[in-house]
Protein backbone atom coordinates (compact mmCIF):
# COMPACT_ATOMS: atom_id res chain seq x y z
CA UNK A 1 0.00 0.00 0.00
CA UNK A 2 1.54 3.63 -0.70
CA UNK A 3 1.51 6.47 0.84
CA UNK A 4 -0.61 8.34 -2.45
CA UNK A 5 -2.95 4.81 -2.34
CA UNK A 6 -3.57 5.50 1.45
CA UNK A 7 -4.21 9.17 2.02
CA UNK A 8 -7.43 8.94 -0.69
CA UNK A 9 -9.11 6.14 1.58
CA UNK A 10 -11.31 8.06 3.85
CA UNK A 11 -11.32 8.00 7.19
CA UNK A 12 -14.65 6.48 9.17
CA UNK A 13 -14.63 4.61 12.31
CA UNK A 14 -11.12 5.35 13.52
CA UNK A 15 -8.94 3.51 15.64
CA UNK A 16 -5.90 5.24 16.97
CA UNK A 17 -2.94 2.97 16.16
CA UNK A 18 -4.55 0.96 13.67
CA UNK A 19 -4.69 1.93 10.00
CA UNK A 20 -7.31 -0.73 8.41
CA UNK A 21 -5.87 0.29 4.92
CA UNK A 22 -2.33 -1.27 5.41
CA UNK A 23 -4.20 -4.92 5.57
CA UNK A 24 -6.11 -4.42 2.55
CA UNK A 25 -5.36 -5.82 -1.20
CA UNK A 26 -6.29 -5.23 -4.79
CA UNK A 27 -9.04 -7.79 -6.86
CA UNK A 28 -9.75 -7.32 -10.19
CA UNK A 29 -13.05 -5.90 -11.21
CA UNK A 30 -15.19 -7.40 -14.31
CA UNK A 31 -14.55 -4.52 -16.21
CA UNK A 32 -10.95 -5.22 -15.77
CA UNK A 33 -10.07 -2.54 -13.51
CA UNK A 34 -8.72 -3.17 -9.45
CA UNK A 35 -10.09 -2.45 -6.33
CA UNK A 36 -9.15 -2.17 -2.54
CA UNK A 37 -10.49 -4.93 -0.61
CA UNK A 38 -10.59 -5.84 3.22
CA UNK A 39 -10.61 -9.15 4.17
CA UNK A 40 -13.73 -10.08 6.95
CA UNK A 41 -10.82 -11.01 9.44
CA UNK A 42 -9.54 -7.32 9.36
CA UNK A 43 -13.05 -6.07 9.23
CA UNK A 44 -13.37 -7.77 12.31
CA UNK A 45 -10.56 -7.03 14.39
CA UNK A 46 -11.47 -3.36 13.23
CA UNK A 47 -14.79 -3.21 14.90
CA UNK A 48 -13.54 -5.30 17.99
CA UNK A 49 -11.09 -2.43 18.25
CA UNK A 50 -13.77 -0.08 17.87
CA UNK A 51 -16.73 -0.89 20.02
CA UNK A 52 -15.21 -3.08 21.93
CA UNK A 53 -18.42 -4.08 23.71
CA UNK A 54 -20.22 -4.66 20.52
CA UNK A 55 -21.29 -7.57 18.99
CA UNK A 56 -22.50 -9.48 16.07
CA UNK A 57 -25.96 -11.46 16.51
CA UNK A 58 -26.68 -14.46 13.34
CA UNK A 59 -30.15 -15.66 13.52
CA UNK A 60 -30.88 -18.94 10.87
CA UNK A 61 -33.85 -17.37 8.68
CA UNK A 62 -33.99 -20.67 6.62
CA UNK A 63 -31.96 -23.78 6.45
CA UNK A 64 -33.32 -27.25 4.66
CA UNK A 65 -31.04 -29.72 2.48
CA UNK A 66 -30.42 -27.35 -0.02
CA UNK A 67 -30.25 -23.88 1.06
CA UNK A 68 -29.23 -21.38 4.06
CA UNK A 69 -30.78 -18.13 4.71
CA UNK A 70 -29.17 -15.86 7.76
CA UNK A 71 -29.24 -12.72 8.94
CA UNK A 72 -26.76 -10.67 11.45
CA UNK A 73 -27.46 -7.44 13.12
CA UNK A 74 -24.75 -5.69 14.38
CA UNK A 75 -24.90 -3.55 17.74
CA UNK A 76 -23.01 -0.59 19.68
CA UNK A 77 -23.10 -2.62 22.70
CA UNK A 78 -24.03 -5.81 24.01
CA UNK A 79 -26.75 -4.64 26.52
CA UNK A 80 -28.41 -2.82 23.73
CA UNK A 81 -31.69 -3.87 23.04
CA UNK A 82 -32.79 -5.95 20.34
CA UNK A 83 -34.54 -3.56 18.11
CA UNK A 84 -31.71 -0.83 18.58
CA UNK A 85 -29.01 -2.67 15.95
CA UNK A 86 -26.49 0.05 14.18
CA UNK A 87 -26.93 -2.42 11.11
CA UNK A 88 -28.38 -5.26 9.41
CA UNK A 89 -27.75 -7.51 6.53
CA UNK A 90 -28.84 -10.99 5.15
CA UNK A 91 -26.85 -13.81 2.74
CA UNK A 92 -28.23 -16.64 1.15
CA UNK A 93 -25.90 -19.75 -0.10
CA UNK A 94 -27.04 -23.15 -2.02
CA UNK A 95 -25.51 -26.54 -1.48
CA UNK A 96 -23.31 -27.72 -4.51
CA UNK A 97 -20.92 -30.16 -5.14
CA UNK A 98 -18.21 -27.83 -5.04
CA UNK A 99 -15.72 -26.99 -2.82
CA UNK A 100 -16.83 -26.24 0.43
CA UNK A 101 -20.57 -26.55 -0.95
CA UNK A 102 -21.29 -28.81 1.82
CA UNK A 103 -21.19 -26.19 4.48
CA UNK A 104 -23.28 -23.86 2.78
CA UNK A 105 -24.37 -22.41 6.20
CA UNK A 106 -21.34 -21.45 7.88
CA UNK A 107 -20.80 -19.40 3.99
CA UNK A 108 -24.03 -18.01 4.22
CA UNK A 109 -22.99 -17.61 8.37
CA UNK A 110 -19.94 -15.79 7.00
CA UNK A 111 -21.34 -13.91 4.29
CA UNK A 112 -24.06 -12.04 6.00
CA UNK A 113 -20.91 -10.97 8.41
CA UNK A 114 -18.66 -9.58 6.24
CA UNK A 115 -21.99 -7.64 4.84
CA UNK A 116 -23.31 -6.37 7.87
CA UNK A 117 -19.93 -5.09 8.92
CA UNK A 118 -19.73 -3.22 5.68
CA UNK A 119 -22.94 -1.79 5.85
CA UNK A 120 -21.57 -0.28 9.54
CA UNK A 121 -18.65 1.36 7.91
CA UNK A 122 -16.29 -1.57 8.74
CA UNK A 123 -15.22 -1.96 4.64
CA UNK A 124 -17.58 -0.49 2.58
CA UNK A 125 -15.34 2.68 2.06
CA UNK A 126 -12.93 -0.04 -0.37
CA UNK A 127 -15.22 -1.72 -2.16
CA UNK A 128 -15.99 -0.50 -5.66
CA UNK A 129 -19.04 -0.65 -7.90
CA UNK A 130 -18.71 -4.19 -9.21
CA UNK A 131 -17.74 -4.85 -5.56
CA UNK A 132 -20.91 -3.27 -3.83
CA UNK A 133 -23.16 -4.78 -6.50
CA UNK A 134 -22.30 -8.19 -6.82
CA UNK A 135 -22.63 -9.45 -3.61
CA UNK A 136 -20.10 -12.24 -4.13
CA UNK A 137 -16.49 -10.48 -3.34
CA UNK A 138 -18.12 -8.09 -0.81
CA UNK A 139 -19.21 -11.07 1.10
CA UNK A 140 -15.54 -11.10 2.29
CA UNK A 141 -15.08 -15.15 2.21
CA UNK A 142 -12.48 -16.97 4.24
CA UNK A 143 -11.79 -20.15 5.53
CA UNK A 144 -10.14 -21.68 8.49
CA UNK A 145 -7.27 -20.73 7.77
CA UNK A 146 -4.08 -17.98 8.33
CA UNK A 147 -4.95 -15.89 5.66
CA UNK A 148 -7.04 -15.65 2.58
CA UNK A 149 -3.82 -16.10 0.30
CA UNK A 150 -4.60 -19.92 0.62
CA UNK A 151 -6.97 -20.34 -1.26
CA UNK A 152 -7.14 -18.85 -4.93
CA UNK A 153 -8.93 -15.43 -5.07
CA UNK A 154 -10.92 -17.03 -8.04
CA UNK A 155 -12.31 -19.97 -5.73
CA UNK A 156 -12.73 -18.51 -2.46
CA UNK A 157 -16.18 -19.47 -1.49
CA UNK A 158 -16.71 -19.85 2.09
CA UNK A 159 -15.41 -18.97 5.77
CA UNK A 160 -15.57 -19.38 9.28
CA UNK A 161 -14.46 -16.74 11.89
CA UNK A 162 -10.83 -16.05 12.55
CA UNK A 163 -9.41 -15.02 15.44
CA UNK A 164 -8.43 -11.11 15.08
CA UNK A 165 -4.52 -10.40 15.23
CA UNK A 166 -3.63 -8.08 17.87
CA UNK A 167 -3.60 -4.44 16.19
CA UNK A 168 0.13 -3.84 17.61
CA UNK A 169 1.17 -6.40 15.32
CA UNK A 170 2.41 -4.95 11.95
CA UNK A 171 1.47 -7.27 9.11
CA UNK A 172 3.97 -9.20 7.62
CA UNK A 173 4.54 -10.13 4.08
CA UNK A 174 2.02 -12.58 2.21
CA UNK A 175 3.60 -16.11 2.29
CA UNK A 176 3.16 -17.83 -0.49
CA UNK A 177 0.53 -20.28 -0.66
CA UNK A 178 1.30 -24.17 0.36
CA UNK A 179 -0.80 -27.19 0.09
CA UNK A 180 -0.56 -28.14 3.54
CA UNK A 181 -3.96 -28.29 5.06
CA UNK A 182 -5.49 -25.46 7.31
CA UNK A 183 -4.89 -25.28 10.73
CA UNK A 184 -8.37 -24.48 12.48
CA UNK A 185 -8.77 -22.03 15.21
CA UNK A 186 -10.42 -22.64 18.90
CA UNK A 187 -13.22 -20.05 19.72
CA UNK A 188 -12.93 -18.18 22.55
CA UNK A 189 -15.97 -16.54 22.94
CA UNK A 190 -20.22 -16.97 23.00
CA UNK A 191 -20.28 -15.20 19.58
CA UNK A 192 -17.09 -17.01 18.18
CA UNK A 193 -18.89 -20.26 18.80
CA UNK A 194 -22.34 -18.45 17.34
CA UNK A 195 -20.46 -17.86 14.28
CA UNK A 196 -18.62 -20.98 13.74
CA UNK A 197 -21.09 -24.16 15.05
CA UNK A 198 -23.31 -25.27 12.82
CA UNK A 199 -26.78 -27.14 13.65
CA UNK A 200 -25.27 -30.70 13.57
CA UNK A 201 -22.69 -29.61 15.55
CA UNK A 202 -25.35 -27.49 17.99
CA UNK A 203 -27.15 -31.49 18.38
CA UNK A 204 -24.01 -33.18 19.27
CA UNK A 205 -22.87 -30.97 22.08
CA UNK A 206 -23.36 -32.12 25.06
CA UNK A 207 -24.93 -31.74 28.54
CA UNK A 208 -22.14 -31.98 31.29
CA UNK A 209 -23.84 -30.49 34.45
CA UNK A 210 -27.32 -31.13 35.80
CA UNK A 211 -30.50 -33.09 34.91
CA UNK A 212 -29.08 -33.83 31.53
CA UNK A 213 -25.45 -34.77 32.20
CA UNK A 214 -24.20 -37.38 29.72
CA UNK A 215 -26.96 -36.22 27.22
CA UNK A 216 -26.13 -34.55 24.35
CA UNK A 217 -28.37 -31.47 22.99
CA UNK A 218 -29.95 -33.02 20.41
CA UNK A 219 -31.52 -35.51 22.67
CA UNK A 220 -32.31 -32.96 25.12
CA UNK A 221 -34.69 -31.72 22.36
CA UNK A 222 -36.41 -35.04 21.28
CA UNK A 223 -37.25 -35.62 25.19
CA UNK A 224 -37.83 -32.56 26.87
CA UNK A 225 -37.11 -29.35 24.04
CA UNK A 226 -38.17 -26.85 26.88
CA UNK A 227 -34.74 -27.91 28.51
CA UNK A 228 -33.25 -25.80 26.04
CA UNK A 229 -34.58 -22.22 27.26
CA UNK A 230 -33.11 -22.59 29.80
CA UNK A 231 -29.65 -23.68 29.08
CA UNK A 232 -30.20 -20.17 27.32
CA UNK A 233 -31.72 -17.92 29.53
CA UNK A 234 -29.87 -19.08 32.88
CA UNK A 235 -27.08 -21.15 32.19
CA UNK A 236 -24.01 -19.35 33.72
CA UNK A 237 -21.44 -21.52 32.96
CA UNK A 238 -18.21 -21.58 31.69
CA UNK A 239 -19.14 -24.10 28.86
CA UNK A 240 -20.04 -21.68 25.69
CA UNK A 241 -20.26 -24.49 23.63
CA UNK A 242 -23.44 -25.63 25.20
CA UNK A 243 -25.18 -22.50 25.53
CA UNK A 244 -24.12 -21.75 22.23
CA UNK A 245 -25.67 -24.82 20.82
CA UNK A 246 -28.56 -24.51 22.55
CA UNK A 247 -29.14 -21.09 21.42
CA UNK A 248 -28.73 -22.07 17.52
CA UNK A 249 -31.28 -24.87 18.29
CA UNK A 250 -34.14 -22.80 19.84
CA UNK A 251 -33.63 -19.94 17.32
CA UNK A 252 -33.54 -23.01 14.34
CA UNK A 253 -37.10 -24.25 16.22
CA UNK A 254 -38.32 -20.98 16.78
CA UNK A 255 -38.08 -20.65 12.47
CA UNK A 256 -39.63 -23.32 12.10
CA UNK A 257 -42.45 -22.74 13.46
CA UNK A 258 -43.03 -19.54 12.27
Amino acid sequence: MTETVTKKIPTINAVEGFDPAEFTRQLPNEDGSTSLYLDVKYRLLWFRLHRPQGKIVPDIVHVDEKSAVVSCKLYEDKADAADQFLAQASAQRFCSEEKYGDRYLEIAETAAIGRVLAAAGYGTQFCGNTDMLSGIIADAPIEMMDAEEDVPAAQISSSTMPQPAPASVTPSPKPIPTTQPPQQTTPMSLDDYLNTMTLEDAKAVKVDCGYNAGKTLGEVAMRKPSDLDWYVQKYNGRNLALKAAAILLVNAAAQRAS
